[in-house]
């Protein structure tokens, strides 16, 4: 059961990552009101723990083109924030704070990768 609980919350951060990406540079919306939408749509569609992970997700898709360059990439980075969410559950659980910290970590792991590849 929690197998399952962390693969779908690694495929709601992708899916917040990813929409929040494409709101903000494809369909030109911005970085503001691409997150606020990802994050009322997931505050109404999802429960709690998935509508936190989704709107925390949503932080990496505000990155700009220069950070996150492409809808391939958020996608990696939406995983990668997926995975950093699961593993850090435990980890000052109801602090203010986490969503951000955790969101910045994901796009610097994501730099990271994008570096190695040399893209």
């Amino acid at each position: 059961m929690k197998q399952r609980r962390a693969f779908l919350t690694i495929i709601v951060a992708t899916i917040g990552a990813v929409f929040t990406w494409y709101l903000n540079h494809e369909l030109g919306y911005g970085a503001i009101i691409a997150n606020g939408f990802v994050g009322v749509l997931a505050g109404l569609a999802l429960p709690g723990d998935l509508a936190g992970a989704a709107y925390t997700a949503s932080f990496v898709g505000m990155s700009a083109t220069s950070i996150i360059p492409s809808l391939g990439f958020s996608i990696l980075a939406g995983v990668v924030s997926g995975i950093v969410i699961v593993a850090t559950v435990p980890i000052y659980a109801g602090l203010g704070g986490k969503g951000g910290t955790t969101a910045a970590t994901s796009v610097l792991i994501t730099r990271g990768i994008i570096r190695t590849l040399g893209l």
